[in-house]
């Protein structure tokens, strides 16, 4: 095991490693532990980081507490009062916290915000704003807000509001901007500029 008084800005490889108040460019490790330090990029299975920053963060698991990650990827991810600019996972959970871009199978978010959410399954939102989530599965959104919400279901509860569902089924009630034919127009536009955006990031990936 690694202790704290590992140099800073060096490389570290072990089975486990834990840091505190060190920074550090480059982990690889079985399980890595970061608190009030910081690190470039982390290989892991299980990664916690509480009260620091990462950069890039590729492991089976990871869970973010009072912290922040430029790009996360894994399998679960768990946020609690933290940010990431860009995640990719299996699961995604994030509670008090942000988002910038995500892209997941399931995604729950609680009293967070976030820019785009993409996900193969299913979304929730509770007490969030999101601008918007596009969704092969289910959306339930309770007391949240979105711009644009795209999914095979939509499930809505109290105080919530968006710009424009797009779903084979609605259910609840929601305050929406747009009406069906105008959703219908904006709609079809819509679809073409996210294949669009889509193509764009597989040709920069």
């Amino acid at each position: 095991m690694a202790d704290s008084e590992r140099p800073a800005n060096t490389s570290a490889t072990e089975g486990e490693i834990n840091i505190k108040g060190q920074d550090i460019n480059n982990i690889h490790a079985e399980t890595v532990t970061v608190r009030f330090g910081r690190a470039g990029d982390i290989q892991a299975n299980t990664v916690l980081v509480s009260q620091a920053g990462v950069n890039n963060i590729k492991a089976d698991t990871v869970e973010l507490r009072q912290a922040g990650a430029q790009a996360v990827e894994g399998d679960t991810v768990t946020v609690r009062q933290g940010g990431i600019v860009q995640v990719k996972a299996n699961n995604l959970s994030v509670t008090q916290g942000g988002l910038v871009f995500s892209e997941s199978e399931q995604a729950i978010l609680s009293s967070s915000t976030a820019g785009a959410v993409l996900a193969g399954g299913n979304v929730s939102l509770d007490q969030s704003a999101v601008k918007s989530v596009l969704a092969r599965g289910d959306v339930a959104i309770d007391q949240s807000a979105a711009g644009i919400i795209l999914a095979r279901n939509i499930q809505t509860g109290s105080n919530t509001g968006a710009i424009l569902m797009i779903a084979g089924r609605v259910d609840g009630e929601v305050n929406s901007v747009f009406g069906p034919a105008a959703s219908a127009a904006f709609g079809a536009a819509f679809a073409l500029v996210i294949a669009l955006i889509l193509w764009m990031r597989r040709q920069l990936i």
